[in-house]
């Protein structure tokens, strides 16, 4: 009769134990984007949250980009560097509440996009200052925060290019380019993005742009 009331107790003060302590969740792996990004309007997750992908290698697609609370316990967020970090996610099975503590930043990477952001006036392409024949307004390019967007005209139509990856002297990839659809025969059309593919450098307000050669292809200026 003693033995299985110890027994009793001991199950009584094993499961009490049990109850009182923190659930041990799982690990999650994922990677951090280098800019807070606006929340699901569909959630009640104030903004601004963090942009993550589970992928094994950082994929610059900015709009497949999963949302999270911007907080995570332990992990200080770089603004302009990507980071992959392992985590434990623990949730509240009687709230549904999440979070996530950190375990190990396991990697982290230059985003040099900062580089290349803001609006810009092109002054020079191929030798030549603007405005003139090919470029009778000028030319302007606005590279947009955060979401990797180029926008700029032809002369007729508004053209949107999106900006993958940028390294610290090349954007190294690009994804889509998106036109509006106006039929402009007879008006001049030119290079919306002069020099944009080229190698650059970044010298305070001022972009160059230099072919493989060391030959200047464009100059533009930020706008102020």
């Amino acid at each position: 009769m003693k033995k299985a009331y110890f027994i009793l107790i001991g199950l009584i003060f094993f499961f009490s134990c049990s109850e009182n302590e923190e659930p041990q969740g799982v690990e999650e792996t994922f990677w951090v984007y280098s800019y807070p990004v606006q929340c699901d309007h569909s959630s009640n997750i104030p903004s601004p949250c963090l942009g993550i992908s589970y992928a094994e290698e950082f994929d610059f697609n900015w709009p497949a980009l999963e949302r999270i609370p911007f907080e995570i316990e332990g992990f200080t967020f770089k603004p302009t560097f990507i980071q992959k970090i392992l985590v434990r996610k623990i949730e509240n099975t009687t709230t549904g509440d999440i979070k996530r503590k950190l375990i190990q930043v396991l990697a982290e990477e230059k985003d040099n996009y900062d580089l290349i952001e803001g609006g810009w006036k092109v002054q020079i392409f191929m030798g030549e200052g603007l405005p003139n024949e090919k470029f009778p307004k000028g030319q302007s390019v606005s590279i947009l925060p955060g979401i990797r967007m180029a926008v700029s005209t032809d002369g007729c139509n508004q053209l949107i290019l999106e900006i993958r990856k940028v390294g610290p002297n090349k954007i190294l990839s690009f994804g889509s380019l998106t036109s509006t659809a106006k039929g402009c025969f007879n008006e001049l059309q030119y290079p919306p993005f002069p020099g944009i593919g080229a190698i650059f450098k970044r010298e305070g307000n001022v972009l160059t742009f230099y072919s493989e050669e060391k030959v200047e292809i464009a100059v533009w200026e930020k706008l102020k």
